[in-house]
């Protein structure tokens, strides 16, 4: 059997209330999901993604949906690096928000900041760029706060 080199969610949630449709695309954001279509998102295979979405969709059917997680073993070469560049978008975006955040970080603010980094080094599946300059960032912020 050829090992999978993607993983799909697929998904519908009873129209009746936007709270789980709302939780549920927080949850898929949160591992660095990109959307297919609505209600369907893929993800870079690993086990622990795997893991992750089994959750998710069994929150899905807790919740009165369907969910299915699918395994993909190959896409059209062309659909693997727009999806690769949406992700790599995706992170790269974050890194800077990040790394502007951390030109007048404060305080507390400065852990909060440190934690949101590590949750977008945990989303950024293909290596974004970015990443060194909000790190950079976020330790020179770290520096400037230790200074009297």
């Amino acid at each position: 059997m050829t090992s999978a080199r993607w993983l799909v969610l697929t998904w519908r949630l009873p129209a009746a209330s936007s709270t789980p449709r709302v939780a549920t695309w927080r949850s898929l954001q949160r591992l660095g999901a990109i959307s297919l279509t609505p209600g369907a998102v893929i993800l870079p295979f690993s086990e622990h993604l795997l893991e992750q979405l089994e959750w998710i969709a069994e929150e899905i059917v807790q919740r009165g949906g369907d969910a299915y997680v699918l395994p993909v073993t190959e896409l059209a070469e062309a659909d693997e690096e727009d999806i690769r560049r949406r992700m790599r978008g995706e992170s790269r975006r974050e890194y800077a928000r990040l790394r502007d955040a951390a030109a007048s970080v404060e305080g507390r603010e400065l852990a909060a900041l440190q934690r949101a980094l590590q949750r977008a080094v945990d989303r950024d599946h293909f290596t974004a760029a970015g990443r060194a300059a909000a790190e950079r960032a976020i330790r020179h912020a770290a520096r400037r706060k230790e200074q009297p």
